[in-house]
């Protein structure tokens, strides 16, 4: 899996305090996987707090 971290997402992680690197933990690891029918957009899920990496 490749991920592309747009400079937006960059932004917004930032700004609520999120570590880049527990945010592909999770997207890369989440066993908690959905998909939006609406956007099509895959969504993976898991606690930031918990992963401190």
């Amino acid at each position: 899996m490749r991920i592309v971290w747009t400079e937006y997402l960059r932004y917004r992680a930032a700004l609520r305090g999120f570590e880049l690197a527990v945010v592909e933990h999770i997207v890369r690891d989440s066993t908690e996987r959905y998909l939006d029918h609406v956007t099509g957009s895959h969504i993976a899920i898991g606690p930031h707090e918990k992963f401190r990496l």
